[in-house]
Formats: structure tokens, C-alpha cells, sequence
């Protein structure tokens, strides 16, 4: 059954930021799953790289145990048909289409149910870019793209990759557009020992992570909450085959939190005017 908060507020505007994290992504389902139980009814959204793609997904209308069903079939991406050997990386962003065109078809940003904002980094100026209008999949596919491990995805001219390299916690699009804004950061911090580094990906991951922490928890005042599963460090971002007790941790994080989300969701509704 779902729980209703009690003062839910129809005009209020309820953002969430998803953070990138690769497989663990699959903790902000997690999180959804449990907001939608209790009621709190996100209208704004805005991700980099696999929180793009849970946001792309929510925002189109599909249901968490949709979302989850996504990550769960597409475990296997490093697959040889998506190999380049013409591109900058080692795999074809653009072959993974494929992947998402079932699940958009040629969905624009302006005919999703809920808003969304999603970041990518302009690998040749250097900048941050936010794509809030147009054509859907190919953004997505560019937020995504871990560089060194995917290619960039080319709009307009201009070379895309993983939104996480130079925002991995865009809340900037939400401020001063939500009336309540929640986080879901996936990529906690602790200290490692040399003899846990013991392959490429695990280095890449902890360098990645260490990079984007960094400038996401200067952010995290923005949010009115964040819930951040400290347990997630145990998960690298290429542990697709472990989405399960990723999306656990998501959902369970959450509703330890769920007392304090509806304090402070009850706090800012009574401060927002009603429309009579």
C-alpha cells in the first residue's frame, strides 16, 4: 500500500538530482521506488550519466520496477559488436542506440511527463552543457560516456562525453526552479588499502570517484535532503551483475531517511503560498 504523506502540496515542484556512478545507478531506483511509496510526487529531474538514464526513464513515465528492468537486461555492455577501432575509445557510444531507442522510440525532451535536465561535458572547450529541449537519445548517450571507455557522441559539431567528468551532481538546474529539492549521490568515500587496486577498472573507478566527490559535496547545500548509501563503496561502476544489491541499498537508505525527507518536505510546504 502506499503511504501518503500527509501534507502533499499539488503546486509544489519536488526536484531530484541523480548523480552518476555507472552501475550504481541503480541505487536511485531504489530511492524512487521508495518516494513513490511514500507519496512525494517528483515534477523535476536532472542527472549526469547513469543517473541520466534513471531520470530519461522516470521522466518518460515508466514505472521503478520498469527502471529496474532496464538495468537488469542491460548487464552486458562491453560486448564485441559495439567494439571501435576508428573512434577515440574503446567502445561505440553511438552502437548503444540500440539500447535505448526501444524504450524512447524518437521521444524529445519536450513530450516527457516529468521535466528533465541532463549534463554532459564538452570534452573540447572543457565546459559543462545541460540538454533540457530536443532530441532525447543521443544527450543520453553522451551523458554516459565514460571517457577513455566509450567515444564521444558528436551534436551540432561538437564532441559529448560523460556529464560525471565535470558535474557529477548537476543541481543547477534545478535551483531556483523547485520548491524542494532531494539528491541521490552514489559514490561514497573511503580510504582504500594499495592491495585493493588490483586491476585497471578498479583504479579508474576509484580516480573517478575521487574526482567527482570533490565538487558534489560543495553542492550538496543546494538540497533540502541528499541520501548518500555509504555502503555503495563496496560497488564499483562496472558491477552491473550486482544491480540487485545496489537497488536495495537505494530503496533501504531512503527509508531510513523518510521521517526526515517529510519533516522538512512539510516545512517547505507550508511556506509555499496556495493558489486559490
Amino acid at each position: 500500500m502506499t503511504k501518503k504523506l500527509d501534507s502533499i502540496v499539488p503546486e509544489l515542484s519536488v526536484g531530484l538530482v541523480l548523480s552518476g556512478g555507472g552501475a550504481r545507478g541503480a541505487a536511485h531506483i531504489g530511492m524512487i521506488k521508495a518516494l513513490e511509496e511514500y507519496g512525494l510526487p517528483v515534477t523535476h529531474l536532472s542527472g549526469s550519466s547513469s543517473g541520466a538514464i534513471v531520470g530519461a526513464l522516470y521522466a518518460a513515465g515508466y514505472e521503478p520496477d520498469e527502471l529496474f528492468h532496464f538495468f537488469k537486461t542491460n548487464q552486458n555492455i562491453f560486448t564485441w559488436r559495439y567494439f571501435t577501432f576508428s573512434k577515440p575509445g574503446m567502445m561505440d557510444a553511438d552502437r548503444y542506440r540500440e539500447i535505448f531507442e526501444p524504450w524512447f522510440g524518437k521521444r524529445d525532451f519536450e513530450n516527457l511527463l516529468r521535466k528533465l535536465s541532463i549534463c554532459v561535458t564538452d570534452i573540447l572547450q572543457g565546459i559543462p552543457r545541460y540538454f533540457s529541449k530536443g532530441e532525447l537519445v543521443r544527450p543520453l548517450l553522451a551523458s554516459a560516456a565514460v571517457p577513455g571507455v566509450f567515444s564521444p557522441v558528436e551534436i551540432d559539431g561538437v564532441w559529448y562525453v560523460d556529464g560525471g567528468t565535470m558535474n557529477n551532481f548537476p543541481v543547477e538546474p534545478l535551483v531556483d526552479r523547485c520548491d524542494f529539492i532531494l539528491g541521490s549521490y552514489v559514490s561514497p568515500k573511503r580510504a582504500f588499502k594499495k592491495s585493493e587496486l588490483t586491476n585497471t577498472f578498479k583504479l579508474v573507478n576509484r580516480a573517478t570517484d575521487l574526482a567527482a566527490l570533490s565538487s558534489s559535496l560543495n553542492k550538496f547545500h543546494h538540497c533540502d535532503h541528499v541520501v548518500v548509501p555509504k555502503e555503495l563503496w563496496k560497488f564499483g561502476i562496472f558491477d552491473t551483475k550486482r544491480v540487485e544489491e545496489i537497488h536495495q541499498l537505494g530503496y533501504e537508505s531512503t527509508v531510513k531517511s523518510i521521517g526526515e525527507i517529510k519533516k522538512k518536505f512539510e516545512l517547505c510546504s507550508a511556506k509555499v503560498p496556495r493558489q486559490f
